[in-house]
């Protein structure tokens, strides 16, 4: 892991990219699907604002700021979210 801000700019790139792949399936599905898309876009929107506001409060505790096994662990709890929001989306199609 390079840095805390490394980390914080691909939780912001990667829950956009995603965001904008619900868009293009929200623009191309049917009716009925748009809610769920909609619930998945709302869901993606509260992860990054979670795993940001654990990334902001573990550097304002002063305590061991940089401490990799606390950022690994939020690290790979966002990845498995993430795909399992994408497995969420992809669901939908079937």
């Amino acid at each position: 892991m390079a840095s805390i801000r490394d980390l914080k700019k691909d939780v912001k790139f990667l829950v956009n990219h995603f965001i904008s792949e619900c868009y293009t399936q929200l623009t191309f599905s049917i009716l009925l699907d748009q809610e769920n898309i909609i619930d998945i876009i709302a869901d993606a929107l509260e992860l990054k604002k979670t795993v940001i506001t654990k990334l902001n409060a573990r550097q304002q505790e002063g305590e061991n700021k940089y401490d990799k096994k606390y950022y690994c662990a939020i690290a790979e709890d966002f990845f498995s979210q993430i795909v399992e929001l994408t497995e969420r989306l992809h669901s939908i199609k079937d």
